[in-house]
């Protein structure tokens, strides 16, 4: 795996923010605006991707798998889960990085939604787990190449942007409620410390974000061949973090073969 300026090798795969002409079914001239609801096109598209990074074996481990271990396994988990806090604070610090930058409109619309600001919460759970011990969250070299591409297109290509948010709302805030009930019972933890990461959206209020990404996802105008573009980044931003799961569970084969469930 290896960067070059405006590219990014990944797998054996060359892509470039530069790039306009990806490979797509589609027979529709490029230029033309697209016809179709981004919303739509999104989910239709991604959804072997989205499944494949939903279903990693680290983050099945991690939340589902059986939380009783003891004091051991409680501690062993906790290690792993900072861990996964930690990549996650450089995606979002990275994301956030590019905020001021964008211009009023639509595209801007998506990605300053205030639930996808989480980069501090990530922070406060880091403090709560770690202490004064928490030490500048550490990256994978997947992570690292995440936030890079992050940073890479919001200059080069802006609007492959919505495909990064689409993906950490899909990834993070959709299973949010969830996984915040999940943390708070296999770390025995009480009025929402250690989760504040989670508490973006509750139960009760994520279908009504969901309509409201959905509805703001629509507004965005693109060309045929960039609505193209950023489902083509929303699988590689699926599959990044595919790729970041996998470099984790390699340094966690403490959760293997853990079975049971979670709940």
């Amino acid at each position: 795996m290896s960067t070059v300026l405006g590219t990014l090798r990944w797998g054996g795969l060359e892509r470039s923010a530069r790039d306009r002409r990806l490979p797509s079914a589609s027979t529709a001239p490029s230029g033309l605006p697209s016809t179709q609801r981004l919303s739509l096109r999104l989910e239709e598209g991604t959804g072997m991707a989205r499944r494949q990074a939903e279903q990693s074996t680290f983050l099945e481990a991690l939340f589902h798998g059986s939380w009783n271990g003891g004091v051991y396994g409680q501690f062993v988990r906790a290690r792993h889960y900072v861990n996964h806090l930690r990549q996650l604070h450089v995606v979002y610090e990275a994301l956030e990085s590019v905020l001021p930058g964008l211009k009023d409109g639509p595209l801007a619309r998506v990605l300053r939604l205030p639930e996808l600001r989480r980069a501090s919460t990530l922070l406060a759970d880091l403090d709560w787990f770690c202490g004064d011990t928490r030490t500048k969250p550490f990256a994978c070299a997947d992570t690292r190449l995440h936030a890079e591409r992050i940073r890479e297109v919001a200059v080069e290509a802006p609007h492959l942007l919505i495909a990064h948010a689409y993906a950490r709302c899909a990834q993070d805030l959709f299973t949010a409620p969830r996984r915040s009930e999940l943390i708070a019972r296999a770390f025995e933890l009480e009025n929402g410390r250690g989760t504040a990461f989670y508490n973006a959206v509750s139960a009760a209020e994520l279908l009504a974000f969901q309509a409201r990404l959905v509805a703001r996802l629509d507004e965005v105008q693109l060309t045929e061949g960039e609505a193209q573009e950023v489902v083509q980044e929303a699988r590689l931003a699926f599959r990044i973090q595919t790729l970041i799961c996998d470099e984790l569970a390699r340094d966690a084969p403490e959760l293997d073969g853990l079975g049971g469930s979670a709940g």
